[in-house]
């Protein structure tokens, strides 16, 4: 067992993106902080939370992160000459933040675990079926859009897998996106991502049919050679 399972007490790593579960990344650390929370991670074996951050604003010029977020699996560590690290990790268990600890350089915080509820119903699946058919539409109409190669090399397998890989491929913004990684329940997350995709969808429909036509290219002028660039 994992100390983080004895104690619910995990280091905290804020990022200005949202990671969810399955979802592989890099990282690369290099503040004294991070290398410290990296080497507790790594003495312990123990993964660390990954949660959105949040911006200063005048009345708060440092705030605390989002208090949901997902958990790091460290599965490779790159050391650079210059000591700073390259390392990759896998996103795995949901979790609720109760409260968060600066009682060490990094942040750290009590959590409890927040599994997606209803992923074996019979809605979440009939959901699947309907989300996963316009996946593969959003993703080729992306690939025609922005050139890059956005196709999944291995389709999700389960129902949550296929939430969770729809939310890390849409493209919207990071607010958006926290909220699908706060809902408790499959077919709720299912029908908020099917009203994204749904606009979405229209959206690279409309750029696609603009590119091609080039009479009515309104992206004349933006960037070198006309290119648009989706976030």
């Amino acid at each position: 067992m994992n100390d983080y399972q004895r104690t619910n007490l995990i280091p905290i790593f804020p990022l200005s993106t949202v990671f969810f579960p399955g979802q592989v990344k890099m990282l690369y650390i290099f503040e004294p902080r991070y290398k410290a929370l990296l080497q507790m991670c790594i003495h312990t074996g123990s993964p660390f939370g990954i949660v959105l951050d949040r911006p200063p604003t005048r009345d708060e010029p440092h705030p605390l992160p989002h208090r949901v977020g997902v958990l790091a699996h460290i599965f490779q560590v790159a050391r650079q000459s210059d000591d700073t690290y390259h390392i990759q990790i896998y996103g795995g268990e949901r979790f609720q933040v109760k409260q968060f600890f600066q009682t060490r350089s990094f942040l750290q915080a009590e959590i409890t675990s927040f599994p997606l509820a209803q992923t074996d119903s019979e809605e979440a699946q009939l959901l699947a079926d309907a989300v996963g058919e316009m996946l593969e539409m959003y993703l080729d109409a992306l690939t025609e859009a922005s050139g890059y190669d956005f196709q999944l090399p291995d389709f999700p397998e389960t129902p949550e897998q296929l939430a969770y890989v729809t939310a890390s491929m849409l493209q919207i913004n990071n607010r958006q996106k926290q909220a699908l990684l706060t809902i408790s329940a499959l077919p709720d997350l299912f029908r908020q991502e099917i009203q994204h995709l749904i606009s979405e969808i229209d959206l690279m429909d409309w750029i696609n049919d603009t590119i091609e036509s080039p009479a009515n290219n309104i992206f004349d002028g933006y960037g070198p050679e006309g290119v648009i660039s989706l976030n």
